[in-house]
């Protein structure tokens, strides 16, 4: 009985003390934490190889005044010895709130922001893709009065992109961004030979190697000390298959340099006395190497023109044991092409008659550059080809365009009477010239390099027209897009593929 009256005791005094624990107002010290949230549109981050990555992200904490600290880091992506991906260790980038930094190669990084402040820390990954910014498109190289180089690219826009409503645009400083050390003193030409583009400088005796993708500059070819006769104006090439390549030089001659080191030799006289060529024109035939093989079916037909000497000057496939000479005493001569089906035509005047144009047509070959060829002739007080005129073929629709100033014309060279053309298919202002002109892959569509002195600022421009299509209106080739203001002088313009 004791213990039950104990027992109630005990569990009355428990309900008292936890009522009375329920009702206390009385409160122990309790310290506030400032919570720290970030904030980002997306954890995927895109960028272009080659530019700098400019990142902001919002950073909230529920007590605005206290101090806040900044860590960026990052991981990058290794492949192993059996093909597996595993993470680098963590990297230091930054302490400042917005990360500004340029990544050195392509791929896939994991970054982390870490944001602290005296009462702990949070943190945000973000997944980020450097990417070849110069994959594919529109590349242009042009050179202001003072003969400084620039290299502008357009790249097509992903679909996403044009979902988004961008529009396509020039970037205007793709070299320098990605090789500020480097300037491009007097450039002369640039090709695409392989996975590479090479540029030739002639102002400091160079021909620059850049990735063809990231327009990172990995090796030069210098020709002043062993060479110093060598001024590059023209890169004569193919595709990857190549051994080696030639550089003609401005005063005459070439010089060659081997693909795969960049050293340059000198093979001798591809032509005796080394004669200077005032005219070059290049034709490349055949499907591009493809990349499981070594075995190229693309050939390189290379004319030259000496007008001092009226004689035509050409090499077969880069090798100067293919080189042959054909002298026109009678004749002055003023441009050479080939077309598709390498038949090749030299476009003169007579000499004892200037008013008679003669055109030589025939067939390229290792032979020589003419084979079993025949003559045309008609006289004319004025002919729209000059010896200033640029030539290119196009292949897909069999025809030949060739440039006049702000000009353009269109020639069926292969006509029973091949008479060239007086009506253009493509004119520009009055004040414009055409400094350059090539097409795309596919042919239909034409790039023109344009130089307008009545812009401000950058004077180059790129006009694109259907290569084909007559607008009804101007009855001259239908304008798709014009870009101005997005070089200097053009020198060179062509559709960059991402082929190796």
């Amino acid at each position: 009985m004791i213990m039950m009256k104990n027992i109630w005791f005990i569990s009355l005094c428990a309900v008292i003390l936890f009522h009375a624990c329920i009702d206390d107002d009385s409160t122990l010290p309790v310290k506030s934490i400032s919570e720290i949230s970030i904030h980002a549109p997306s954890d995927t981050i895109n960028l272009d190889f080659g530019f700098e990555l400019v990142y902001e992200p919002e950073i909230e904490q529920t007590m605005e005044d206290m101090e806040l600290s900044y860590e960026w880091s990052y991981h990058g992506y290794t492949k192993t010895s059996i093909g597996g991906i595993v993470k680098d260790s963590l990297k230091f980038l930054s302490n400042e709130r917005i990360l500004r930094h340029s990544f050195k190669k392509l791929g896939e990084y994991q970054l982390r922001l870490k944001v602290t402040n005296e009462h702990g820390s949070t943190f945000k990954y973000f997944a980020l893709f450097v990417k070849a910014a110069f994959d594919q498109g529109i590349f242009v190289l042009s050179s202001d009065e003072n003969k400084k180089g620039r290299v502008s690219f357009m790249r097509p826009l992903s679909r996403e992109e044009v979902e988004a409503g961008k529009e396509e645009s020039f970037y205007t400083s793709a070299f320098v961004s990605v090789n500020p050390e480097y300037a491009l003193n007097d450039p002369t030409d640039a090709e695409k030979i392989g996975p590479d583009i090479f540029i030739a400088s002639r102002g400091d005796k160079l021909v620059y190697r850049m990735n063809a993708q990231t327009f990172e500059l990995y090796n030069v070819t210098d020709f002043k000390t062993d060479f110093p006769w060598v001024k590059p104006i023209g890169i004569c090439s193919k595709d990857r298959s190549i051994t080696n390549y030639v550089v003609l030089s401005e005063d005459g001659g070439f010089a060659t340099v081997n693909y795969k080191s960049d050293i340059a030799f000198y093979e001798g006289e591809f032509f005796e006395g080394n004669p200077k060529m005032d005219k070059m024109y290049v034709k490349i035939t055949g499907a591009p190497i493809p990349p499981s093989t070594s075995v190229s079916k693309m050939r390189s037909y290379h004319f030259f023109l000496n007008y001092e000497r009226s004689t035509l000057y050409y090499f077969y496939d880069l090798y100067s044991y293919y080189a042959s000479q054909q002298e026109f005493p009678e004749e002055e001569l003023i441009n050479v092409v080939m077309d598709k089906d390498m038949m090749s035509c030299l476009v003169s005047r007579s000499k004892s008659n200037p008013k008679e144009i003669i055109i030589t047509r025939g067939y390229a070959s290792n032979r020589g550059p003419l084979v079993s060829s025949w003559q045309y002739t008609y006289l004319a007080d004025e002919i729209t080809l000059t010896r200033e005129s640029l030539m290119q073929s196009n292949d897909t629709y069999n025809s030949i365009f060739y440039t006049n100033g702000n000009k353009l014309y269109r020639w069926y060279n292969w006509n029973a009477e091949p008479k060239l053309p007086k009506t253009p298919v493509v004119t520009t202002g009055s004040n414009c010239e055409i400094t350059c002109f090539d097409f795309s892959q596919n042919g239909k569509e034409l790039y023109v390099g344009v130089y307008d002195p009545g812009l401000s600022g950058l004077k180059g421009c790129v006009y694109v027209y259907d290569a084909d299509a007559l607008d009804p209106v101007t009855n001259e080739l239908k304008l798709l897009k014009k870009y101005e203001g997005i070089a200097d002088r053009p020198i060179k313009v062509f559709w960059k593929n991402n082929r190796k």
